[in-house]
């Protein structure tokens, strides 16, 4: 049917890999109390099964002419006992399954287009969907050929990274390879439709729908970390804290006044009918939102990759600014001339309730950094009744000032010069969330130096230098406070962040170990490997406690990095010490003895490791003073 495919009787190479950003997915859903805790990974004894995954290649046009282009697909066929994560996963620590081409110079090879993941459900996930790619994922790119290509075969390698996991457990990442030969001749064959480019959906050679590019990865999400370290509870509490934050940004700001008088129309002498009438308003804002997240909720991840674009980051931070500069009297921000109307044309709960919902959606862009991030958080649960709750919860927090406002409507001052301050005041953290909106792009140091500059000259400016009245002296005071404390947190943005000194460690060796017992001194061995969550965790916790740092001066300090668990040393250590996953910390008393009672196998409080190493210390007859 003129296809020409490469079928692979098994995988020719599998291999784990070495990245900076690659993290295992079973460790990232660890839910409430017990999120410190994370699941092992397995290193499979030091390598990672070699038939997991097989690549199967094809392409579309058994000849091509020099100048025209082809489209090429890949079949991953996965063991049905595994699945491998998406090229576009949920959460930043998840390691993408990625194609990478090598082609001869002059050979043009397009972007990947991956097949659309599924959200499935799996042990280690603790109720959280992950995005996976199943058995028969086909992956296609467009090949063109140069002009002055001669005539032959030529050659293409095909190189996928990925990690496998299976309902129990994550192997280490792994690369598959798959060789594909191209023909190069006078005159383009007609493209073949049946097989993998059935799969594809690609029609006469015209290459499927593109995904986003690899390195486009989702952004962190701050309420999913919330999720998996404090639970429920404390999210719903966060999200809630969070609405009362986004009731006071210059979007709300202009509605004040007409939740003010509209509210101040409806008054009566009947206290429960005007608290009535704030709970309705409030209910029509809480509507607007929850439909919102039931929407984000059973979209699944369409939301998830907004905040990793340094353009929407960067489009976002530019509105947030000019809407800060705007509180500053740049221009001035009016609402809709039709919500002015509409808040004298109904009265009675139903006028209540309409003016909440209209509330909600004029409200909504200046809500966007936080909404979007619960959005893609709501999207990757997957679950519209938490979507409906999460959105819920921030709405009740933007609502409640603004039901508290409706209450207490006849019994508030009118607006005077201290209104002016505070619109400014407002301004200011407006730019300050600009600037955090951009961290990611500029870098935090970058980020902490502009929001520090900003902090310190708007201090200056609006605690002393600003002009607007104060009646009575105490409100002058409070703008004063308000000036110092913000120069001053400024200036602890400007300065260096301090860093804990760690454990110092050298590289492992059986020859250091040997030595140490002749020595009579304890070991401390250290597993770990760059995609390894709870490794890093140890890193900068653990490892990090100064009582621990203290006693390591009595230990040799060895860590064997397992990243890439090939080489001899590496697999011998891994063998002579059991070591089945990642972290896990040996230790071995001063005769050379392992004490497996100590032996850690995941993230630890540093309390927990000193008392591991005081037991090392007196197992081999060795003590510390426990000052």
């Amino acid at each position: 049917m003129g296809r020409r495919s490469v079928r692979r009787t098994g995988v020719a190479n599998v291999r784990p890999t070495s990245s900076t950003m690659a993290l295992l997915a079973a460790l990232l859903t660890t839910v409430g109390a017990s999120g410190a805790f994370a699941q092992p990974v397995s290193l499979g004894g030091g390598t990672a099964p070699a038939d997991i995954v097989r690549l199967e290649a094809a392409v579309q046009n058994e000849t091509v002419a020099p100048g025209d282009s082809t489209l090429v697909a890949i079949r991953a066929d996965v063991d049905d006992r595994y699945h491998i994560q998406s090229n576009v996963p949920l959460d930043e620590f998840t390691i993408p399954t990625e194609l990478r081409v090598e082609a001869p110079e002059g050979f043009e090879v397009g972007p990947v287009s991956y097949p659309q993941h599924i959200l499935k459900e799996f042990s280690f996930a603790k109720g959280q969907k992950v995005a996976v790619l199943e058995d028969g994922a086909v992956m296609t790119f467009r090949l063109t050929i140069p002009a002055g290509a001669p005539a032959g075969t030529v050659r293409l390698k095909a190189t996928l990274t990925y990690q496998a996991c299976d309902d129990q457990q994550c192997l280490p990442p792994a690369e598959a390879e798959v060789e594909i030969p191209v023909n190069v001749g006078g005159k383009t064959s007609p493209p073949a439709e049946d097989g993998l480019f059935a799969a594809t959906g690609a029609d006469s050679g015209t290459p499927a729908q593109l995904e986003v590019n690899p390195e486009a990865r989702q952004a962190p999400n701050y309420f999913a970390g919330i999720l998996e370290k404090r639970g429920w509870a404390f999210l719903l509490a966060a999200v809630y804290v969070a609405g009362l934050g986004l009731s006071f940004t210059p979007c709300v700001f202009p509605l004040i006044p007409i939740t003010l008088g509209y509210f101040r129309n409806q008054a009566s002498d009947n206290r429960r009918r005007t608290v009535g009438l704030a709970v309705t308003y409030a209910a029509g804002i809480a509507t607007t939102y929850s439909i919102l997240g039931f929407v984000a909720a059973t979209s699944g991840a369409l939301f998830g990759s907004w905040l990793s674009s340094p353009w929407v980051l960067g489009t976002l931070a530019v509105i947030i600014a000019v809407m800060g500069f705007g509180m500053f009297g740049a221009f001035e921000l009016r609402p809709p001339a039709f919500i002015a109307q509409r808040s004298g044309a109904r009265s009675g709960f139903a006028g209540a309730f309409v003016m909440g919902l209209i509330f909600g959606v004029v409200a909504a862009p200046c809500t966007g950094p936080a909404t979007i991030a619960l959005m893609a958080f709501a999207g990757a649960l997957g679950q519209p009744a938490a979507g409906l709750t999460l959105f819920f919860v921030l709405a009740l927090g933007i609502a409640t000032p603004l039901m508290l406002l409706a209450i207490f409507s006849a019994n508030l001052p009118t607006a005077g010069p201290w209104m002016s301050w505070v619109k400014k005041l407002l301004g200011a953290l407006l730019l300050g969330v600009a600037v955090w909106l951009v961290s990611p792009v500029i870098g935090g140091k970058a980020a902490s130096v502009a929001g520090g500059a900003i902090a310190i000259a708007l201090g200056i400016w609006l605690g002393f230098l600003e002009k607007s009245g104060f009646r009575p002296a105490s409100l002058g005071t409070f703008r004063a406070l308000t000036g110092a404390l913000a120069i001053a947190g400024g200036a602890w943005l400007l300065l260096p962040a301090p860093e804990r000194p760690g454990i110092e460690w050298q590289p492992y060796s059986a020859a250091l170990v040997e030595q140490a017992a002749r020595d009579g001194r304890p070991v401390i061995i250290d597993f770990s490997a760059e995609w390894c969550l709870p490794c890093r965790e140890l890193e900068h916790g653990a490892f990090r406690h100064p009582e621990a740092v203290r006693l390591s001066q009595q230990f040799v300090r060895l860590k064997v990095d397992a990243t890439d668990s090939r080489p001899p040393a590496v697999r011998e250590a891994l063998k002579q010490y059991d070591v089945r996953g990642v972290p896990t910390v040996v230790f071995l008393d001063s005769t050379g003895k392992e004490i497996r009672e100590a032996r850690i196998l995941s993230n630890v409080p540093g309390s927990t490791l000193v008392e591991r190493m005081r037991v090392a210390m007196e197992k081999g007859g060795s003590r510390v003073s426990r000052e």
